[in-house]
Order: C-alpha cells, then sequence, then structure tokens
C-alpha cells in the first residue's frame, strides 16, 4: 500500500479488503445528477461529462479498530451507486446508496458515516472464467444482477484518462445532521483489466431516480488492500 503525503495523522479507522470488484458506468446528463446531491458539492466532470458507477464487491477482512470481531462484520458482499464530486477542490465520491448484506456493517455505516446503507441479500458466483453478483433488497425496494467476463490486463492508465477518474478515489462524502462529511481511504493503485458485461439488472441504479441507457464501460479487479479514516467535517482540515 503506498503512503501519501496528505493522509491523516490519526491511525485509521478499518481496514479492509475490496475483493472481486466490477467497476461499471454510465455518462448521465448533469440536469438529473445535480438535483440529487447536496448543494454543497458540485459535480466532478470528466471533459465536461458526468458518470455514475455500478460497483459490486466483497469485503474481505474487515478489522474495526477498538472492535474484537464480531460475525457477519468481516466478510461480506456489498455493491454501490455512486457519482463524482468535489468540496474545495477536493475530489470525491457520493454515494447514492451502499447495499451490504452484512446488517452490522449497515447500521454503523449510517450511523457513524451518515452513509446510505441498505440491507440486502446477496448471491455470488464465480468461475474460472466469469463473477456474478446479485441482490435483492430486504425491504423490496431495489434489486439487480451483474455478470461479467475478465478481459486483458489494462496497463496503468494516466492520471488525466477516464479510467484513472473513474477508480482512483480516495475521499467520500456524506451527509450526518444536516452537515458535510469528508472520509478518506488509501490503497495502492487499482490493477485493472477489461470487462465484458455478459448479463445484467440496473434496477438498483434506476431506483435511486437516475435513466441509464446505452452500453457501460465496465472494469474489473481482483482487489486492494484498503486503510480507512473516519470521516471529518469537510469544512474542517484532516487531523
Amino acid at each position: 500500500m503506498t503512503t501519501r503525503p496528505d493522509l491523516p495523522t490519526r491511525p485509521a479507522a478499518v481496514l479492509m479488503t475490496w475483493a472481486d470488484i466490477a467497476f461499471v458506468h454510465w455518462p448521465v446528463p448533469v440536469e438529473i445528477l445535480r438535483p440529487l446531491i447536496p448543494h454543497e458539492l458540485e459535480l466532478d466532470l470528466h471533459h465536461g461529462v458526468a458518470w455514475v458507477g455500478l460497483i459490486p464487491f466483497e469485503m474481505r477482512d474487515c478489522r474495526f479498530r477498538g472492535v474484537p470481531p464480531l460475525p457477519g462484520l468481516g466478510r461480506f458482499l456489498e455493491c454501490n451507486v455512486r457519482t463524482y464530486v468535489r468540496h474545495r477542490g477536493i475530489p470525491g465520491v457520493w454515494f447514492f446508496s451502499l447495499d451490504a448484506a452484512s446488517r452490522i456493517a449497515v447500521i454503523g455505516g449510517r450511523v457513524a458515516w451518515g452513509l446510505n446503507y441498505r440491507l440486502a441479500r446477496f448471491e455470488h458466483w464465480k468461475s474460472e472464467k466469469s463473477t456474478r453478483y446479485a441482490l435483492s433488497r430486504n425491504r423490496g425496494d431495489g434489486s439487480g444482477h451483474l455478470d461479467w467476463t475478465p478481459g486483458d490486463v489494462m496497463p496503468s492508465p494516466p492520471p488525466d484518462s477516464l479510467e484513472h477518474f473513474l477508480v482512483e478515489r480516495y475521499h467520500l462524502y456524506s451527509m450526518r445532521r444536516g452537515r458535510l462529511l469528508r472520509g478518506r481511504v488509501d490503497h495502492s493503485p487499482w490493477e485493472l483489466r477489461d470487462a465484458r458485461i455478459d448479463s445484467m439488472d440496473t434496477g438498483i441504479v434506476t431506483a435511486a431516480g437516475i435513466p441509464i441507457d446505452g452500453d457501460p464501460i465496465a472494469f474489473c479487479s481482483k482487489g486492494v488492500r484498503v486503510s480507512g479514516f473516519s470521516p471529518v467535517y469537510a469544512d474542517q482540515p484532516e487531523d
């Protein structure tokens, strides 16, 4: 894992691995996304285009600082719907939803991080050639699936590329009690492969009020080890 000069000085709150991950993205008109994010944030655009992503993965080897190992917290499935934002020049991620199979993770993410975690039932199937995630929210207000086949290894994307813009994100934003929070993560750069989408149901994207159309662009990765730092109010500096 890299050590970046802008990391907080406080210890990481959680160590985790994001594994068996896909990054599936569609361009979306700015006028659709703008009303869906807090006014404190600006949309982060790549060459004038806004993007929404569907990101399924497996959370593995989660270790929370000061918390003993708890059943269902160390390893679980998750799927995010997200877009890209900036606040005071700092690029980050805004999550429309974070579906997870762990009730403890859902409660913790909502209370401690102000994130829109949702409890869902998942299927995860993987063969030598392909991977499948499927989910259905416990409250019945969203479902979907994604099947993909990994392709060729991609070269490391340059900083100005769309691939870098979509995956190399080290801040997240959320709202808690009416105030904007900023969280920080650290990990090595993603090692990406092309991904061929074999089948998909994007119901949890449309459930967020985001219409999508056309074929997405897709990448995948075996994963990275991640350090996550507890959030701070976005109008305050990191400590």
